[in-house]
């Protein structure tokens, strides 16, 4: 989840900053991006992270447990 929240966000920074020099507004997108990276740190949660989870990609499996520990152990 990490590695998505910083790719989503340097994907963002970077977008702003190339395109920056000919929408100036698009320089407020890094601005806001670096502004959330500040408030995250400062209390310890990650908006970023809250909205990817809910992707399918990052919702849990259905597993056994007991396969799950059949297979890490053998």
């Amino acid at each position: 989840m990490d590695r998505q929240v910083r790719l989503a966000a340097g994907t963002l920074v970077l977008t702003g900053l190339i395109v920056g020099p000919r929408w100036n507004a698009a320089r407020w997108l890094s601005a806001g991006v670096a502004g959330g990276l500040v408030f995250s740190a400062l209390t310890n949660t990650c908006g970023t992270a809250k909205i990817l989870a809910k992707l399918p990609h990052n919702q849990p499996k259905a597993t056994d447990l007991d396969d799950t520990l059949t297979a890490l152990t053998g």
